[in-house]
């Protein structure tokens, strides 16, 4: 199973990004049978974008071949390019390391990112909004924008 963490500097003891499209490095993690049998950091080429980071990172983890994804959000392109691709997305505090939190999703104990403050996940799409929005939110539930309700 091949596990992409978002990453500031990447490695094993760095922490968990909060932000999936602008994350500097994303941290590739590969697991056998419940352990961590290789590590490889790699700068995410939708970083420093103008526009569309999230796209751009959701192609290159498609690219490297990721079974998961773990960030602390993401955005609603990235969500919906990830989702396509069949990739399971699960959110992650942080204060978490690669580790702590590749460790808690192999053990069952992180969720998707439905959640999240400010992310995106299921649920959200057409629907009644909060705001000035006339319903037209972004997935399939409660629509919202970006920083919460």
């Amino acid at each position: 199973m091949r596990i992409i963490v978002s990453t500031v500097n990447g490695g094993l003891d760095d922490r968990v990004n909060p932000s999936f499209g602008r994350t500097p490095t994303f941290t590739i993690v590969d697991v056998e049978n419940g352990e961590i049998i290789n590590v490889q950091v790699l700068p995410n080429p939708g970083y420093s974008q103008a526009r569309g980071a999230g796209v751009t990172a959701a192609q290159f983890v498609i690219d490297h071949g990721a079974d998961v994804v773990i960030s602390g959000e993401f955005g609603p392109n990235a969500y919906g390019v990830l989702q396509a691709a069949g990739i399971k997305m699960v959110s992650a505090p942080a204060t978490m390391t690669v580790r702590e939190a590749v460790e808690a999703f192999l053990r069952g104990e992180l969720s998707s990112p439905e959640g999240v403050p400010g992310g995106y996940g299921a649920g959200h799409g057409p629907g009644m909004g909060h705001g000035m929005g006339r319903g037209r939110g972004r997935g399939g539930g409660y629509g919202r924008g970006r920083r919460g309700w």
